[in-house]
């Protein structure tokens, strides 16, 4: 391979591999997992964009006050953005609440017309399909929710009300 050559491929995997741009979660359990998604009959690998870098308390303004948030690409591609500072916090006090971030996000990734309490409920039974949840995470993602004392009216107003919803549309699909 003549040098010009080289050094191209030496500078895209240099540039490739310190991207921010990733494929990938890794969840509490250790395994690390994608967001699947299927549009136009192709199978789509959901990217994963993470950002900020600073101290608790120095939100990326891109999230808007989100942990999380999906967007789609300029080819109409979901795309998933996590908050590197909130999530940092979050898998050192509650790693459940991650992977709950994770699959909530993922269920708006691959059906954009979900609301939040319907991505709730989809990452709540996914992640009690996968094992993933038992009845003390099961209680701490409730404690969680019902803290949150002032939301927007798509998550209900508040965390009991949000909490209260999800927990309806879980009995609604499992008993389906």
């Amino acid at each position: 391979m003549p040098a010009h050559q080289l050094t191209l491929a030496i500078s895209l995997f240099i540039i490739m591999a310190s991207s921010n741009v990733s494929f990938a979660f890794e969840r509490s359990d250790g395994k690390v997992v994608s967001c699947e998604i299927e549009r136009n009959g192709q199978a789509h690998q959901v990217k994963e964009i993470w950002l900020g870098h600073g101290d608790a308390g120095a939100r990326h303004p891109e999230l808007g006050g989100a942990a999380a948030v999906v967007r789609n690409d300029a080819n109409g591609l979901p795309v998933i953005y996590f908050d590197n500072v909130v999530f940092k916090a979050m898998l050192a006090r509650d790693p459940h609440m991650a992977d709950f971030i994770f699959y909530h996000e993922c269920g708006h990734a691959q059906d954009e017309k979900l609301d939040e309490i319907e991505a709730n409920c989809y990452a709540f039974v996914t992640l009690r399909k996968l094992g993933l949840l038992d009845a003390d995470k099961e209680a701490a993602l409730a404690t969680t929710h019902k803290k949150m004392l002032r939301l927007p009216s798509r998550y209900g107003g508040n965390g009991e009300i949000f909490w209260a919803r999800t927990m309806a549309c879980v009995m609604n699909k499992t008993t389906e």
